[in-house]
C-alpha cells in the first residue's frame, strides 16, 4: 500500500531544480547541480520512498538483487546519520518491506562514529544517538536496536529540555525554541520519530547577555570551537555581548554561540536571529509577538508560528546546501500542517517576500514536493518562483549564503549583495560600516575601555581589515594577536 502520493518533477512551477548550482559546505568547496529525485542514488531514492510512504517506488529499487545488499547497507547508514531509526523502522512494516530488510549483511557491521568530525566534538557529544554502535544479524535488527535506543533517549532529551526551560523561565517572552526540541512535539506523531540533540533557541538581542548569564549561573560554559562561535579569532569573546557586537544593529552573526553543561551533556545553541542570513529579520518583533505558547513536561515555552517556523527551516535547509533529509522532512510536515485555506499560504508568500527569501523558499518547497510529495499549491510555487537567468541559477547557492560582516571577504559580500532581492539594504549596511561609531570601535577593538579621540583612527585600519578580509584569513594572521582565541565566559 502507499501512504501518500507524490508529484512528478515536471509538474513543478518555475525553473527546473537541476538548473541551480550548489557549492558544498566545508573545505572542499565542490560545485555541483542540485539533484531532483530522478538523479539521486538508488539508496537515496529508497530512503525518500520510505519517508513519503511510497511502497511501489521502494519495490522498484529493492528488486535489483545484484545491488540490494549494498543499497540496504547504505540506507541503514543514512538512517543512522539522519537519526531516523524510529520512523524508518515503522515505515518498513507499514509498507510491508520487512522481508527485504531481514537479509543478513555479507560482512560484519562496523558503525562509523561522527565521520569527518574533530575529536573534540566527538568527545563532547558522545552521548548523542549517532554514536551508538550496533552489530546485529540483519539490517532490520540494526534499525530496530537504534530505534529502541531513540525511544528511550527521547524522554531523557525531554528532561534536559524541561530543565533548561526551568533555568530560563524568566526569559519566556524573549526566547523562541525552534527545530527538533519543538518540532518533535508539534508536527511529529509520535514525538520520538524526531530525534534532537542540541536545544536551539532564538533569543531577542536585548536579552542575549542576560540569557547567557542565566545558563552560566546554572553550570553551563561556552563551547569554544570556531564552528560554534564564528567570532573566535576575529573579534572579542570575553563577554556574551561581544559575540553579537557589530557595526550596525541589523548586522548579526548567523550563528552566535553554543553553551554546554558537562554534568548532563546538555547543549544549547543560542542565536539572535531566526533566518541565519547575517542580517536581522525585518519582522523580528512580529515573530516574537505572535509566537505560540507550548509546554514540555509541564514547563512552558514559546515557539514561532507554523508559518514562521517553515520559513526558518527553509533557510536552514539552504544554509546546509539542501543536503539534510531530517530538515527536509521537517519542512514536509510543517507544510502539511497548513490548513486547506489558501490564505495561510498567501500569508506565507507575503512574509517570504518581506524577508527576501522567496528563492530559498521556492527551492526548498520544490525539493520537498519532488522527493517527498509535499503538496504545495501551484499558485504558491508560481508566486515564489525566481527569475530564470545566469545569476539566479549559478550564483544563488554558490555564493556564501550568510552576509556576515566579520566572516566573509569583500568579493563574497559584493556577490551576495548582487544576487540578493534585498540588495539595497545590504549595500547600505556595508557602506555605513566603513565608518562605524566610536562606541562600536571601543567595544570591538578596545575591550570597551575609554580612549582619546585619536585612537579611533588607529583602530579604523584594523576594522577595515576585518570587514574586507575573509574570517579565516583574519583568524590565521592578526586576529589572535589582537583578541583572545578562547571565550572568557
Amino acid at each position: 500500500m502507499n501512504i501518500s502520493g507524490s508529484l512528478k518533477f515536471d509538474q513543478l512551477r518555475g525553473p527546473k531544480l537541476n538548473q541551480f548550482w550548489i557549492r558544498s559546505l566545508g573545505m572542499a568547496k565542490e560545485i555541483s547541480r542540485l539533484k531532483p529525485l530522478a538523479q539521486l542514488t538508488r539508496e537515496e531514492k529508497l530512503f525518500a520512498a520510505l519517508l513519503r510512504g511510497d511502497r511501489q517506488a521502494a519495490i522498484e529499487v529493492l528488486v535489483d538483487e545484484t545491488r540490494r545488499a549494498e543499497i540496504l547497507e547504505q540506507v541503514v547508514r543514512l538512517t543512522r546519520l539522519e537519526a531516523f531509526s524510529s520512523l524508518i523502522y515503522e515505515r518498513i512494516f507499514a509498507l510491508e518491506l520487512s522481508t527485504f530488510f531481514n537479509a543478513t549483511p555479507p560482512a560484519p557491521v562496523v558503525t562509523e562514529v561522527f565521520e569527518n568530525t574533530p575529536l573534540s566534538v566527538v568527545q563532547a557529544k558522545a552521548h548523542s544517538l549517532e554514536s551508538v554502535e550496533v552489530a546485529c544479524a540483519t539490517y532490520l535488527e540494526q534499525i530496530k536496536e537504534r530505534a529502541r535506543f531513540a525511544v528511550a533517549n527521547h524522554f531523557r532529551l525531554d528532561e534536559k529540555f524541561a530543565s533548561v526551560l526551568k533555568i530560563t523561565k524568566a526569559f519566556q517572552g524573549d526566547a523562541l525554541w525552534v527545530k527538533g526540541a519543538h518540532l518533535s512535539r508539534s508536527v511529529y506523531q509520535p514525538a520520538h520519530f524526531r530525534h534532537y540533540g542540541d536545544l536551539d533557541v532564538i533569543v531577542h538581542p536585548n536579552k542575549f547577555e542576560a540569557f547567557v548569564q542565566a545558563l552560566t549561573d546554572a553550570g553551563f560554559a561556552s563551547f569554544d570551537l570556531p564552528a560554534h562561535c564564528n567570532q573566535i579569532g576575529v573579534g572579542p569573546v570575553n563577554r556574551p555581548v561581544d559575540i553579537i557586537t557589530s557595526p550596525l544593529p541589523d548586522w548579526i552573526p548567523s550563528g552566535a554561540i553554543t553553551m554546554h553543561r558537562a554534568k548532563d551533556k546538555t547543549f544549547v545553541d543560542i542565536k539572535v536571529g531566526p533566518f541565519e542570513r547575517g542580517v536581522q529579520a525585518v519582522e523580528l518583533e512580529r515573530i516574537f509577538a505572535q509566537a505560540e505558547e507550548c509546554s514540555c513536561l509541564g514547563e512552558k515555552y514559546r515557539a514561532p508560528t507554523t508559518t514562521d517556523h517553515l520559513m526558518l527551516m527553509l533557510c536552514n535547509f539552504a544554509k546546509n546546501r539542501f543536503d539534510n533529509w531530517r530538515t527536509l522532512y521537517d519542512i514536509h510536515l510543517l507544510a502539511r500542517s497548513f490548513s486547506d485555506k489558501l490564505t495561510d499560504w498567501e500569508l506565507f508568500v507575503e512574509r517570504c517576500k518581506i524577508e527576501s527569501i522567496s528563492t530559498i523558499a521556492w527551492v526548498g518547497l520544490s525539493v520537498a514536493a519532488d522527493r517527498l510529495g509535499t503538496l504545495v499549491p501551484d499558485s504558491v510555487l508560481a508566486e515564489l518562483s525566481p527569475e530564470e537567468n545566469f545569476s539566479t541559477h549559478c550564483l544563488t547557492f554558490t555564493v556564501s549564503p550568510a552576509f556576515v560582516w566579520n566572516s566573509t571577504g569583500l568579493p563574497m559580500k559584493l556577490l551576495n549583495i548582487f544576487i540578493s532581492p534585498d540588495w539595497k539594504r545590504k549595500l547600505k549596511l556595508l557602506a555605513c560600516s566603513f565608518v562605524p561609531s566610536s562606541q562600536f570601535l571601543r567595544s570591538y577593538y578596545g575591550n570597551g575601555s575609554k580612549w582619546p579621540s585619536f585612537v579611533y583612527f588607529v583602530c579604523l585600519p584594523m576594522h577595515w581589515y576585518v570587514l574586507l578580509m575573509p574570517g579565516g584569513l583574519v583568524r590565521r594572521t592578526i586576529g589572535p594577536m589582537w583578541w583572545s582565541t578562547k571565550p572568557g565566559f
